[in-house]
């Protein structure tokens, strides 16, 4: 970034398309100086003149533009010198991820006289969040056939609304704009909260952490489209990148446990990577992030004790699969994911731990992996775990329907955030994020329309008899 937010110049690489030597390109104005403050609807434009600049393979290339308008869209432009004898031209871009294909994406581009333009639109996909590298190319295509294609380009995603400094651990960078101390108490919770999953769970990071610590939880939704309004913080895991809106006032209260919540979600993440489809259940993976913030807070103590004196704990499957929009009732579900998490490790031990979370990513089914590691499904599990609180048995239908974690999609553009619910303190001065575009409901639009032929059909038999 240029001084005064206005232009950036991207890199340019010599060595080929999408090098992969598997560590993300630093971001540039974050370490080891503070980036200016900038509009909050900041246009970023990256320009790279050639004079002229010739793609591999001879065609003339005199504008390579790429504007971000983060985090909504990232309109791609070209211009070439001369496209008398161009017949197709494509764009190639993709994001630095963690994953198990390395697949890019390749639009067609209509060529109009010697400039061709796409826009990436984001609101449409969902974004990438700040510190995500974004890398391009065009291909060109002549009319005989040959396919040549300009150098690769590099930009690194930055929310340009804030001022942000740096500190840094082996493995851990944290970027933060408000509160001196903010920075370095929570750089020292993501080392300690690291120590524990080594310690206590066996499990290690494998590749370097970016968090972003922002002024308000607010302030950090407004960077990822499409998160719960609860949300106080969000770990992508594909990206090994950290967001979370932490108050200075409550940087230690609630900021501490948060930041070692989020970064257990990433480590897990690396290491139950599944690439066939296996997932974790809710109550797994969040019972987990709860269990490495260490002891737990007045909240979850709370919530135990009440759920323990009332008999009030929600069947162990039901928490499969997503928990409540609703800030209390997710609160209290971590809650019980934390207890049955902390019941299984300290009953049986990490390596037994590390063992489900293996297996289930080997893609096998939940019930299937309990009984594997541990010898009992969801519902044994449950009566195991409720019998260590001292609690009655709970009648369990006889044939549970299994609920998934979350539906495996064709193609997912991006990976998926898990959050955090925003500390009551920190949210009470939240405004409420707008919502995604509403889906159709189920008395309307094409569920309506597959009766149309029926009708047509019934019509027709009425006209032929009354002839």
């Amino acid at each position: 970034m240029a001084a005064g937010g206005g232009t950036a110049v991207a890199k340019v690489s010599s060595r080929g398309f999408f090098p992969r030597n598997g560590n993300a390109e630093r971001i540039r104005g974050y370490e080891g100086k503070t980036l200016k403050k900038f509009i909050p609807i900041a246009i970023l434009v990256i320009f790279v003149w050639a004079w002229p600049a010739r793609a591999q393979g001879g065609i003339a290339v005199t504008r390579n533009v790429a504007q971000v308008d983060f985090p909504r869209s990232v309109t791609f432009q070209l211009e070439l010198a001369d496209a008398s004898d161009v017949a197709e031209v494509n764009l190639v871009y993709e994001v630095d991820r963690s994953g198990c294909l390395t697949a890019n994406t390749a639009v067609p581009v209509e060529l109009n006289n010697t400039q061709a333009e796409w826009t990436w639109e984001m609101v449409r996909s969902g974004n990438p969040p700040p510190g995500a590298t974004l890398r391009w190319a065009w291909q060109i295509t002549d009319r005989q056939g040959n396919v040549t294609t300009t150098d690769e380009q590099s930009h690194t995603f930055v929310d340009d609304r804030f001022s942000w400094q740096t500190v840094s651990a082996p493995n851990i960078r944290l970027h933060w704009y408000e509160g001196d101390d903010v920075g370095p108490i929570l750089l020292d919770a993501a080392v300690a909260g690291l120590d524990q999953l080594q310690n206590e769970m066996g499990i290690t990071l494998d590749s370097e952490v970016q968090l972003f610590i922002y002024g308000e939880s607010t302030d950090m939704r407004d960077a990822v489209l499409y998160i719960q309004e609860w949300a106080g913080g969000v770990a992508f895991s594909d990206y090994n990148i950290i967001l979370i809106g932490v108050p200075p006032r409550i940087a230690e209260s609630w900021g501490v446990p948060t930041v070692r919540h989020e970064l257990a979600h990433l480590v897990i993440g690396q290491f139950g990577r599944s690439c066939v489809g296996g997932s974790r259940p809710t109550w797994l993976d969040e019972g987990l992030a709860v269990y490495a913030e260490g002891e737990p807070s007045e909240s979850i103590q709370a919530d135990l004790a009440s759920a323990i004196e009332n008999n009030s704990f929600e069947p162990v499957r039901s928490l499969n699969g997503a928990f409540s929009a609703h800030g209390t009732e997710a609160g209290i579900a971590y809650s019980q994911s934390y207890s049955v998490v902390k019941f299984l490790l300290e009953t049986y031990g990490q390596a037994h731990m590390q063992e489900l979370i293996l297996t289930l990513a080997q893609g096998t089914g939940y019930d299937e992996a309990l009984e594997a590691v541990y010898g009992f499904n969801v519902d044994g599990l449950e009566q195991a775990w409720r019998q260590s609180l001292d609690l009655p048995r709970r009648e369990i239908p006889p044939t549970p329907t299994a609920v998934s974690a979350q539906s495996i999609p064709t193609i997912e553009p991006f990976g998926l955030p898990e959050s955090v619910p925003t500390e009551p303190a920190a949210a009470a001065t939240a405004a409420a994020m707008a919502a995604p575009p509403s889906t159709t409901d189920s008395g309307s639009g094409i569920c309506n329309l597959t009766a149309f032929p029926l009708l047509l059909v019934g019509l027709g038999l009425v006209l032929r008899r009354r002839k």
